[in-house]
C-alpha cells in the first residue's frame, strides 16, 4: 500500500509540475488546487487557511499605518494653519496702511488738529501776558523819572523788547503811523540833514533812511546797531549841531520837560523841532505850545486832523532868545546830577508834567 501510494504521489508530482508540497508552501493553494491527498493536502489547506487572516490583519495594519502617516502631517499642519493665519494679519494691516496711504493726510490733519489748537491756546496766553507786561512797563515809563527807566532796562533788557511788541501792535490798529508821515517828510530832505530821533524805539527812521540822511537814534536800549541805549535828557552829541529833532510818541517820563531841554540844546538855531503825542494825552493843546515857546522855540503849526496824535513844528529861535530860563534849566539839571533835588521838586515836576501831558495808561481788557 505504501509503494502504491507513493508511485501514486509520483505520478501526480510528474502531471503537476509545481508539487503539490510546493504550492502549499510559497504560493498557496486555492480552492481549486486543494483537491489533493487527505493527509497531506488537508493539512496545506489548513495552513494556508490560517495564513490569509494573518495577511489580512497585516494588510489592514499597513492600510492603517499608511493612512496614519498621512494623517500626522496633515494634522501637525493644522494647529499651524491658524498660526500662520494670526501671523498673516500683520501684512494685512501693512496692505491696509498702503490702501490708506491716499487717505493718511487727512488722518494726519486730524492728528494734528489737537496740538495746533492747543498751541493757539499758548499763543492767546502768551499775548495776554505779554499784554499785561506791556501795560505794566508801560505804566512805570510814564510814571518814572527817565533815569529810573534807563536803570530798569539795563538790569531787565528783555523789557525793551517786550514793550515794543506790545506798542508795535497797539499802533498797527491805529489809521497811520505818525512814523511814516516823518519819514515821508525826511526823504525831501537833503542829504547834509543831521537827524535826531529821540526815543526812537527800533530805530525805524534811520534802518529806513541811514543811506540817505546822517541819523542819530536814541532810546532806553539798543535792540539793534542803529540805535545808541542812553537816558534823552542828556545824549551825546555837541550843542547846535542837529537840522530835525523828532520825538514820535517819546515824551514820557515825569521829566519829559528835560528832553525839550535837550533837544534845544543840540539843535542848530533855526533847526526843527517835529512832534507827535497821543490826543488823548493832552488836556489844554495851547499851554503844551506856550510851555514849548518858554523854552526857546517858536511856533510853526499843529495838525490834529487824526483822531489818535496829535503833529507840532516848532523851529529854534534864535540862541539870545529866553537865554535866562535856560540857565535856570541848566542849573536844575545840575543839581539833579548832585542828587540835591528834593521829594517836593520831584512831586512839583511831576505835577507840572501832567498838567501838560497826561500818562498815557492803557486800559486792562
Amino acid at each position: 500500500m505504501k509503494r502504491k501510494r507513493d508511485t501514486q504521489q509520483l505520478s501526480e508530482s510528474k502531471s503537476h509540475p509545481s508539487g503539490g508540497l510546493d504550492v502549499g508552501f510559497n504560493s498557496g493553494p486555492s480552492p481549486k488546487k486543494s483537491k489533493h491527498g487527505d493527509t497531506v493536502n488537508g493539512s496545506a489547506t489548513t495552513t494556508t487557511e490560517a495564513a490569509q487572516p494573518n495577511r489580512a490583519k497585516n494588510d489592514m495594519k499597513q492600510r492603517l499605518q499608511k493612512i496614519l502617516q498621512k494623517q500626522k502631517p496633515k494634522t501637525p499642519v493644522q494647529p499651524k494653519l491658524p498660526k500662520l493665519a494670526d501671523t498673516t494679519p500683520p501684512p494685512k494691516p501693512k496692505i491696509s496702511t498702503k490702501a490708506a496711504s491716499s487717505s493718511a493726510p487727512p488722518t494726519k490733519k486730524e492728528k494734528s488738529a489737537p496740538p495746533s489748537s492747543l498751541t493757539s491756546l499758548q499763543q492767546q496766553m502768551q499775548r495776554k501776558l505779554a499784554g499785561a507786561k506791556f501795560r505794566w512797563i508801560n505804566e512805570l515809563l510814564y510814571t518814572k523819572q527817565s533815569n529810573e527807566a534807563v536803570k530798569l532796562f539795563s538790569e531787565k533788557p528783555e523789557m525793551f523788547q517786550i514793550y515794543h511788541d506790545g506798542f508795535r501792535s497797539q499802533v498797527e490798529s491805529w489809521p497811520a503811523n505818525p512814523i511814516d508821515i516823518f519819514i515821508d517828510y525826511l526823504r525831501r530832505k537833503p542829504s547834509s540833514t543831521v537827524v535826531a530821533d529821540m526815543g526812537c524805539g527800533e530805530g525805524k527812521i534811520a534802518q529806513t533812511l541811514h543811506k540817505h540822511l546822517q541819523i542819530h537814534s536814541f532810546d532806553l536800549a539798543s535792540p539793534n546797531e542803529h540805535v545808541i541805549a542812553c537816558d534823552i535828557a542828556k545824549v551825546p552829541l555837541a550843542d547846535s549841531s542837529v537840522d530835525v529833532t523828532i520825538f514820535c510818541l517819546s515824551l514820557m517820563g515825569t521829566n519829559f520837560m528835560d528832553f525839550v531841554n535837550e533837544a534845544y540844546r543840540i539843535l542848530k538855531p533855526g533847526g526843527e523841532l517835529k512832534i507827535a503825542e497821543v490826543i488823548s494825552r493832552f488836556p489844554d493843546v495851547d499851554r503844551f505850545v506856550i510851555e514849548l515857546q518858554s523854552v526857546g522855540f517858536k511856533f510853526v503849526k499843529k495838525d490834529d486832523t487824526n483822531k489818535m496824535f496829535i503833529l507840532f513844528d516848532f523851529v529854534k529861535a534864535s540862541s539870545g532868545a529866553n537865554s535866562s530860563k535856560n540857565s535856570a534849566k541848566t542849573k536844575s539839571k545840575t543839581n539833579k546830577k548832585k542828587g540835591v533835588e528834593s521829594p517836593a521838586a520831584k512831586d512839583s515836576e511831576s505835577k507840572t508834567g501832567e498838567a501838560l501831558l497826561k500818562p498815557c495808561i492803557y486800559k486792562r481788557r
